[in-house]
């Protein structure tokens, strides 16, 4: 698949002409490396302006995202519902969540996002218009590298005020949260089941059990017998937003979807850092978020503050809370919170075989989802043989060690 100028120029002038700018130009137009967009392609244009037009900026360097355009494709995924989803967070939840923030004078209010400049949502020309993050200084951890307990904090902490402000919308105002989020299904299980990827899913993990029986850990692995059966609830039947303390999730929790900023050359401890690709949003518990961005991100040496961690997001949640006058324990203690995880935590469990390998993966070994889907290969390409074997098997036996010490 590739984008033709024709809808590149399309939409970006559908939003010029939204900011009243009718003199600009396009440049410096490239595209994603393969297997970027999993649902669609990635564009990074510049667009300047001319200086007589009156605009916000003059140079906007953007992302646009735009969804595959083919038949099949569309058939064996919820691909306009995941750009529905996506458009709907940025148009609707974000604004409605930087309101209420605002009218209780939050000085650093969660805003830990992309500004989107325009969406399109016509058929098969879906697209969104985002900031181009990487402008602004941000980026994208090396994928192949766990992220050290500097980074994982943050995230957490982050998580912390994303889920409290949602959580406090949800308390002070629950007909608007409801009205809201009414329709936020669960797209990433319609995903799973339209592409028939269970199998793939329930594969991996029995791979990751023969991992540990290999690695010398067979105690370990009949720790996991059966696990297997739990797979499909674990990633299809893990949506209950009526629960107390159910909150808007980022949905997508892995290493490419957030960008981190840095003080200077050192990258071990960022300052800042921003969520994208909201497409997977939905309202569950958060243990979902964490369990999923935990588990696919960290080695042995993160996973050992587990507690430390989670009493780290805990606090970020409850000091979000109190600008708003709610006490978390009310909604859910921090013992409450950890015990879920032995639950909603089998979800991170199912995704990290899945997506370690995918993060291993050299750019050789890359797999073109939307490609495979076409030739009718899906099954076979997400069989993925990678040449970093021993690290991907170093990082499953962490993951599966720190489930089955704290949970099992």
């Amino acid at each position: 698949m590739s984008v033709s100028t024709e809808d590149l120029v399309l939409w970006v002038d559908r939003m010029m002409k939204e900011r009243n700018i009718l003199i600009y130009k396009l440049d410096k137009c490239s595209g994603s490396t393969r297997g970027d967009g999993y649902l669609g392609e990635v564009n990074f244009i510049e667009v300047v302006v001319n200086s007589s037009d009156v605009g916000e900026e003059k140079v906007y360097n953007l992302v646009i995202k735009s969804a595959n355009k083919s038949e099949i494709f569309r058939m064996k995924t919820p691909i306009q519902e995941a750009y529905y989803r996506e458009m709907f967070m940025y148009t609707k939840v974000f604004p409605m969540l930087n309101e209420f923030q605002k009218e209780y004078a939050l000085e650093d209010p969660f805003d830990q996002y992309a500004k989107c400049y325009s969406t399109c949502q016509d058929d098969k020309r879906e697209a969104l218009i985002l900031k181009n993050l990487k402008s602004l200084g941000f980026e994208v951890h090396d994928r192949t590298i766990p992220q050290n307990l500097n980074h994982v904090l943050f995230v957490f902490k982050t998580y912390g005020k994303l889920h409290g402000t949602s959580l406090a919308m949800k308390t002070k105002k629950p007909a608007l949260f409801k009205s809201m989020t009414k329709n936020m299904t669960d797209v990433l299980a319609t995903f799973i089941i339209q592409a028939d990827m269970i199998g793939n899913f329930v594969e991996e993990f029995k791979g990751a059990r023969e991992i540990l029986k290999k690695l010398g850990d067979s105690t370990l692995a009949t720790k996991f017998e059966g696990f297997e059966d739990q797979i499909v609830e674990a990633l299809t039947r893990m949506c209950f937003p009526d629960e107390p303390e159910s909150v808007i999730l980022h949905g997508d929790c892995w290493n490419n979807n957030m960008m981190f900023k840095y003080k200077d050359s050192n990258k071990t401890q960022p300052v800042s850092m921003c969520f994208i690709d909201f497409q997977l949003s939905k309202v569950a518990s958060p243990i979902l978020d964490l369990s999923y961005y935990l588990y696919t991100v960290a080695d042995r040496s993160v996973l050992d503050n587990f507690d430390f961690l989670l009493q780290a997001y805990y606090r970020s949640l409850s000091d979000h809370l109190k600008h708003f006058g709610i006490i978390a324990e009310d909604i859910v203690t921090f013992d409450a919170l950890k015990s879920q995880w032995k639950t909603y935590g089998k979800f991170g469990l199912a995704m990290a075989p899945f997506i370690i390998k995918i993060e291993l993966c050299q750019s050789d070994e890359v797999v073109d989802f939307a490609e495979s889907v076409e030739k009718g290969e899906l099954k076979d390409a997400l069989n993925i043989q990678i040449k970093n074997q021993d690290e991907f098997e170093r990082r499953i036996k962490d993951v599966m060690e720190h489930f089955a010490e704290e949970f099992l």
